[in-house]
Formats: structure tokens, sequence, C-alpha cells
């Protein structure tokens, strides 16, 4: 038995104050900071694909607007809003269909949208013309917004 109590106290002192991390725990943080950073890049990653579909919605808004501007400023006689007698096909969104379509590709947002609208005379009530116009996006055109224009004929 040693006799020399500050020995005793000093070894015990410096075998209580050594510094560092285990294995164990560099490990275990090292996964937590893991998962923390997955999840942080696929929050990133979709965050990137909804902002693409808003910026597509954004510029649809666009050309809808255009259209439905340029043909409210014709008169109602014009040959863009004539009728081909079928006053049901107001809805119709293929082009073999519609009454008339084109293709519109927005070069600032480098998307391409296909207008298409179709005009009903006397409806809803007489001397009044319907024009519904369908703004089409995305793989196999499946995005779709709609308006319509009324006017007097």
């Amino acid at each position: 038995m040693n006799k020399n109590p500050k020995l005793l106290t000093t070894n015990y002192c410096l075998l209580s104050t050594s510094k560092g991390f285990t294995l164990v725990e560099i490990l275990v943080s090292v996964t937590i900071l893991s998962i923390g950073i997955l999840a942080v890049s696929q929050m990133t990653v979709m965050g990137l694909r909804v902002n693409t579909v808003v910026n597509q919605r954004m510029y649809a808004r666009v050309v809808m607007s255009r259209v439905f501007e340029d043909l409210h400023n014709l008169p109602s006689n014009d040959a863009w809003l004539s009728d081909d007698a079928d006053t049901t096909d107001l809805d119709d969104i293929d082009t073999a269909n519609a009454d008339y379509y084109q293709t519109i590709t927005d070069t600032t947002a480098m998307y391409s949208y296909l207008s298409i609208w179709n005009v009903a005379d006397n409806t809803p009530e007489p001397n009044i013309k319907t024009v519904r116009i369908h703004i089409l996006w995305g793989q196999n055109n499946k995005n779709r917004i709609s308006s319509d224009l009324i006017k007097r004929m």
C-alpha cells in the first residue's frame, strides 16, 4: 500500500480530468449529423420541384391573360370568335375537336403551352357569346387552367 497520499490523489485527478471523445460518441454524432443533412437535402430537392411547378402555373396564368386580352379586344364577328354550331363543345381540349388552338412558347420561362378556345353563340342566353379558354402544359398536356370570356354579339 502506498503511504504517500499526494501520489494517490494526483493519479486519481489525472484519470478523471482526461479530455476527448470516445469512438462510440463520435460515431453517434456523425450518424445524427448525416441524418440531418440527408433530411435537408431531400427538402431542397422537393423545394426545387415545387418551385418549378409554381413557375409553370404562374407563366400559364400569364399566357391565359394574354390570350384572354387578345380575344377580348377582337370584335364579336371576328373569324377567331366564330362558332362551329356546336354549343356543347366548350370543354373540348382535344385539338381535333376544339374550335381554335395555338401553341405558345414563353421564351423567358422556356415553357411551351397549348392554348385552346371554344366558342358557343347564344350561350348562356341570346345575343351572348361564350368563349372558354384552356391553357394546357406539362407532359402530355396534363396540367390545365380554364377561363370564360363573355361577349355581346
